[in-house]
Protein backbone atom coordinates (compact mmCIF):
# COMPACT_ATOMS: atom_id res chain seq x y z
CA UNK A 1 0.00 0.00 0.00
CA UNK A 2 0.88 3.55 -0.23
CA UNK A 3 0.93 4.23 3.12
CA UNK A 4 3.22 1.34 3.53
CA UNK A 5 5.89 2.83 1.17
CA UNK A 6 5.88 6.19 2.76
CA UNK A 7 6.79 4.40 6.43
CA UNK A 8 9.36 2.69 4.52
CA UNK A 9 10.83 5.51 2.58
CA UNK A 10 10.59 7.90 6.14
CA UNK A 11 12.44 4.97 8.19
CA UNK A 12 14.93 4.34 5.26
CA UNK A 13 15.45 8.43 5.22
CA UNK A 14 15.89 8.40 8.98
CA UNK A 15 18.50 6.06 9.10
CA UNK A 16 20.29 7.18 6.16
CA UNK A 17 20.19 10.48 8.14
CA UNK A 18 21.13 9.54 11.41
CA UNK A 19 24.06 7.20 9.34
CA UNK A 20 25.11 10.93 8.58
CA UNK A 21 25.03 12.67 11.43
CA UNK A 22 26.90 9.86 13.76
CA UNK A 23 29.13 10.45 10.75
CA UNK A 24 30.54 13.83 11.06
CA UNK A 25 29.98 13.49 15.21
CA UNK A 26 33.04 10.60 14.78
CA UNK A 27 34.86 13.00 12.11
CA UNK A 28 34.93 15.56 15.23
CA UNK A 29 35.59 13.09 17.70
CA UNK A 30 38.15 11.96 15.97
CA UNK A 31 40.19 14.85 14.80
CA UNK A 32 39.52 16.40 18.56
CA UNK A 33 41.44 13.43 20.03
CA UNK A 34 44.25 13.69 17.43
CA UNK A 35 44.59 17.49 17.97
CA UNK A 36 44.53 16.84 21.64
CA UNK A 37 47.50 14.24 21.36
CA UNK A 38 49.34 16.26 19.31
CA UNK A 39 49.45 19.33 21.73
CA UNK A 40 49.92 17.42 24.83
CA UNK A 41 52.39 14.98 23.45
CA UNK A 42 56.20 15.91 24.46
CA UNK A 43 57.78 13.96 21.75
CA UNK A 44 57.91 15.07 18.05
CA UNK A 45 56.70 12.05 15.95
CA UNK A 46 59.61 11.60 13.08
CA UNK A 47 56.39 11.36 10.14
CA UNK A 48 54.74 14.28 11.78
CA UNK A 49 57.48 17.11 12.07
CA UNK A 50 54.70 19.93 11.04
CA UNK A 51 52.73 19.62 13.91
CA UNK A 52 51.15 22.76 13.20
CA UNK A 53 50.56 21.73 9.65
CA UNK A 54 49.07 18.46 11.08
CA UNK A 55 46.79 20.52 14.12
CA UNK A 56 45.74 22.84 11.07
CA UNK A 57 44.88 19.64 8.73
CA UNK A 58 42.39 18.25 11.43
CA UNK A 59 40.71 21.74 12.17
CA UNK A 60 39.90 21.53 8.45
CA UNK A 61 38.07 18.16 9.34
CA UNK A 62 36.32 19.34 12.21
CA UNK A 63 35.27 22.23 10.19
CA UNK A 64 34.15 20.16 7.22
CA UNK A 65 31.80 17.87 9.55
CA UNK A 66 30.01 20.66 11.83
CA UNK A 67 29.64 22.40 7.93
CA UNK A 68 27.94 19.03 6.61
CA UNK A 69 25.80 18.66 9.80
CA UNK A 70 25.21 22.23 10.00
CA UNK A 71 23.83 22.02 6.24
CA UNK A 72 21.84 18.36 6.90
CA UNK A 73 19.98 19.86 9.90
CA UNK A 74 19.25 23.49 7.93
CA UNK A 75 18.12 21.86 4.39
CA UNK A 76 16.63 18.23 5.75
CA UNK A 77 14.97 19.33 8.56
CA UNK A 78 17.02 17.33 10.76
CA UNK A 79 17.90 17.71 14.62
Amino acid sequence: TKQMKRRVHTMAREILQTALIKKYESEIADANAKITIMLTQARIIPEHTDITGEIDKELGRIEAAESKMAILKRVYGIN
